[in-house]
């Protein structure tokens, strides 16, 4: 039982959560806190990100919500979002999180904190086990970026019951994903986004692009063509239900929704498919890490009660709980310890990637610099489908986006 005021407050989440927050993590939260009703509204990335814009300009908010880690510093600075560093210090701070994504949730170049971590996210490997036996491959060689180029050469459409099966999936949509799975292909390579003092334009530099080209020769030549522009739910349901590839790259949430035993999504060709960390490039091993924050809106009205309803999602107990159900990684760095996630086999890959995860720089327009990513990978992926996919258009059109985001840098 607590002493606060029987209080009502607004919580905006992601969807694809909605069932489990219903079921289990709100009842639990009544048990604990009888007298703070939780209103939960939930809808898409895209339309969050409208949503929360289209309040702000009416001085409106909900009092929780969920925002991209990347999305920190561009939220802050419009002023949506509370300085909540006084109540994240009654937890700690933000010492019992994973140290690799803290530093996004603290403005650029000061030490005040606007959101918190809530659950991690990443890029792993899934393939066909199946298909890699019947060619007595053995998974060793996935290690190296060098070494996924060899494999593929040698599935690139095997066929499995009379259906060729393309050696790579990946889907083209104008979609924030398009850069989680090119940026380890750019840090493996050496290059990066930024210089390290985040004042320069980096992407188009030697290195940088030697992995995005590596990236797009990659699809180019292990990627049936005319499947490049699909959506990633169709990528989603041609690997996991349809098997039409034998390689692609996924977030953790493939494992709750298509290979978990308990999953009803699970099917005959789930106990084929195996999970790998991302494989090394010439200058390292690197995965794209990101995740989830929960912030209080600059216009909430209950803002105590909003943050005894994140601290709760917080607890080490309740942050299992939501991640039995969802497979998202935990943000706590305590949640990770045998018997947690390890009994199954994508904990091994969930805890290994942990050690390679790199975050996008933290910057308070890195939102909008991403948008000109987005749209130049999607303009590459068009070409790959129609043909006219080269070098030299590679080159030219990673240049002209660094020109544009040089500028967007300068402002």
């Amino acid at each position: 039982m607590n002493d606060l005021p029987n209080t009502t407050i607004t919580a905006w989440l992601i969807k694809e959560h909605e069932q489990v927050m219903r079921e289990i993590i709100l009842p639990e939260f009544k048990k604990e806190y009888p007298d703070i009703d939780v209103l939960l509204t939930t809808t898409t990335w895209e339309f969050l990100w409208d949503k929360v814009l289209r309040y702000h300009k009416r001085n409106q908010g909900p009092d929780v919500f969920q925002i991209g880690n990347t999305l920190n510093g561009v939220l802050a600075k419009m002023g949506a979002i509370k300085d909540i560093t006084k109540m994240v210090s009654r937890i700690g701070g933000l010492t019992p999180f994973t140290r690799a994504v803290t530093h996004l949730c603290v403005y650029p170049g000061t030490s005040i904190v606007h959101s918190v971590p809530w659950y991690l996210d990443m890029r792993i490997l899934c393939y066909r086990d199946n298909i890699l036996n019947a060619l007595s491959i053995n998974e060793n060689e996935l290690l190296t970026i060098s070494g996924l180029v060899k494999v593929c050469s040698k599935v690139h459409n095997f066929k499995v019951n009379n259906k060729e099966v393309a050696a790579f999936g990946v889907f083209g949509q104008k979609d924030a994903m398009l850069l989680h799975n090119l940026a380890p292909w750019i840090w493996d390579f050496g290059g990066d986004f930024l210089s390290p003092d985040t004042k320069e334009i980096r992407f188009n530099s030697a290195r940088s692009l030697q992995g995005i080209k590596a990236y797009f020769d990659f699809i180019n030549t292990y990627c049936h063509h005319e499947t490049v522009l699909q959506s990633s739910a169709e990528l989603t349901e041609n690997f996991m239900i349809k098997g039409s590839y034998c390689f692609g790259n996924f977030a953790p949430t493939v494992y709750n929704k298509y290979l978990d035993p308990a999953s009803l999504l699970r099917n005959q060709l789930s106990q084929y498919i195996d999970i790998a960390t991302m494989p090394a490039g010439p200058n390292g091993r690197y995965t794209f890490l990101g995740g989830s924050n929960l912030a209080i809106s600059s216009f909430s009205q209950h803002p105590d009660e909003a943050w005894v309803f994140i601290a709760f999602l917080l607890q080490q107990r309740i942050q299992e709980l939501f991640c039995k159900f969802t497979h998202q990684p935990p943000s706590l760095s305590k949640c990770y310890t045998p018997g947690f996630l390890m009994d199954k086999p994508i904990g091994k890959a969930l805890r290994e990637s942990l050690h390679y995860g790199r975050c996008f720089p933290n910057l308070a327009n890195w939102a909008l610099i991403e948008d000109v990513l987005v749209e130049t990978i999607h303009e590459m992926l068009a070409a790959i489908k129609d043909g006219s996919y080269s070098e030299k258009l590679l080159v030219e059109k990673f240049n002209a986006a660094a020109a544009k985001a040089g500028e967007l840098l300068k402002n």
